[in-house]
């Protein structure tokens, strides 16, 4: 057995490893003979154990427990009544059409060889100007050819 299994074993069934798989409990034992890790590992499990005993348990009066119990019930009711979930577009539908204005600009600057190949970067942004393209006119006020 590795340290990590062993971590994730103590995480799942705590500092006692007579609540462990009984099939992992000899690996275990072995490996907190050798192992000061863990054995911090396990001594850590156990105190987190200890905090969670310590905590007193939840009471709820018999009418908010009737209140809790009855919120599943309402919402599959009113997903019923509703004709069941629909998706709310309102939220996407901005966000889809930023993106497809995007590529439909990508791909009209893509294939309208604005950009020559071969021309370095600087040698592009010299030559092209695409706000005659976005815009009609230059950003300096003249106006697009």
């Amino acid at each position: 057995m590795t340290e990590n299994e062993f971590r994730n074993l103590a995480e799942a069934w705590g500092g006692d490893l007579d609540r462990w798989p009984r099939d992992r409990q000899g690996d275990a034992r072995r490996l907190l003979q050798r192992s000061d890790e863990a054995r911090q590992v396990l001594a850590d499990a156990a105190a987190l154990d200890a905090l969670i005993a310590s905590v007193a348990p939840v009471t709820l009066d018999p009418a908010t427990l009737d209140k809790v119990m009855a919120l599943p019930r309402g919402v599959r009711q009113e997903r019923k009544a509703s004709g069941g979930w629909r998706f709310d577009f309102s939220m996407v539908l901005p966000r889809f059409a930023g993106l497809a204005a995007a590529a439909v600009l990508g791909f009209y600057i893509g294939t309208t060889s604005l950009f020559t190949p071969g021309q370095t970067m600087s040698a592009q942004a010299e030559t092209v100007n695409i706000s005659d393209y976005v815009f009609g006119e230059s950003l300096d006020g003249e106006s697009g050819s």
